[in-house]
């Protein structure tokens, strides 16, 4: 995957996460991008993209739980 892909990965995921888009985000050259402070790897940030995507993935799984909840509960009292 090229860099400018994997950027926009992690913003995209970040956004979805965080609702905001990252402080900073840019591509440094030879496979090296910075983010929020932090030189790292594109590799790196695709790893970190991953591990933000598992978080959003919880967190959507629990938001799903208490929906399901919620109906239940305003049913169960109708």
């Amino acid at each position: 995957m090229e860099v400018q892909q994997i950027i926009t990965d992690y913003q995209n995921t970040y956004m979805a996460l965080y609702r905001r888009t990252p402080s900073e985000l840019s591509d440094l050259g030879d496979d090296w991008v910075l983010v929020n402070g932090a030189r790292m790897t594109s590799k790196e940030l695709a790893m970190l993209t991953t591990q933000l995507k598992r978080e959003l993935d919880q967190l959507t799984a629990k938001r799903g739980v208490v929906q399901r909840l919620m109906k239940w509960f305003s049913t169960a009292n109708a």
